[in-house]
């Protein structure tokens, strides 16, 4: 799953030029896309609440209308699984995590409640609260995972990655025409991983970030297609 970098690159380049808003840097392109990726990510989190929320008041859909479903199947792919070592308790978090889930016991057979940090020591102050191997908490730091009891030597952590960035790769030419030509390199380049759905958005969200805010999708549509056209015509 993912959404061709160079396609995107090229539609909202073309969009730009027609507007007359100048040339879009490969530089500028990326850093802006990074941000754009994890907007778009962020907001499937967001409609997915919105739609199970629905779904659980009833007003849901089944087959096709399954809207949770569909959200779920955008947020998937980056999910992943890894096994934290604890030293007293404390331990490093995968270094790609972007939202934590769940954190549970190795077997699994035990989940391990999250607390607010704030709340540890009135838990811990007394044999009512304090967490147990049977009933195990922790709360999460910058970076970090940290579980009570510190007698646990290990968990299982379930977590939603950080997409890779993605890239418009390519060689330059400053020689020829005094200004720099870009010639795009697949092997230089990271595609989008997100949803193919989700490409409208990103093209339209990256274009807002140059100042221009386009209504109808059919627009941005209409640009893919001239573009992809256009590129097949070259080849």
């Amino acid at each position: 799953m993912a959404i061709d970098v160079n396609k995107v690159y090229t539609t909202v380049l073309s969009i730009l030029n027609k507007k007359g808003s100048g040339y879009l840097t490969p530089d500028n392109f990326n850093k802006t896309a990074k941000i754009v990726q994890l907007d778009l990510l962020d907001k499937a989190f967001y409609e997915y609440n919105r739609a199970i929320a629905k779904q659980t008041s009833g007003r849901g859909g089944s087959g096709y209308a399954d809207i949770p479903r569909k959200i779920q199947d955008k947020i998937d792919p980056f999910f992943k699984f890894d096994t934290i070592a604890l030293t007293s308790g404390s331990g490093s978090l995968p270094a790609d995590t972007y939202n934590t889930i769940n954190v549970s016991s190795l077997d699994r057979l035990t989940q391990i409640e999250r607390i607010e940090k704030s709340k540890i020591s009135f838990l811990l102050s007394s044999p009512m609260t304090a967490p147990s191997e049977t009933f195990p908490m922790y709360y999460s730091g910058t970076g970090t995972v940290n579980v009570f009891p510190v007698s646990i030597a290990s968990v299982n952590i379930d977590y939603i990655a950080t997409p890779a960035d993605p890239s418009w790769g390519a060689s330059t030419d400053v020689n020829s025409f005094g200004t720099p030509i870009y010639e795009y390199q697949p092997s230089l380049s990271q595609n989008f991983t997100l949803h193919p759905s989700d490409e409208v958005d990103l093209v339209l969200g990256i274009l807002q970030y140059f100042g221009i805010t386009i209504k109808d999708q059919l627009v941005i549509q209409a640009a893919m297609s001239e573009q992809q056209t256009t590129t097949q015509n070259e080849q």
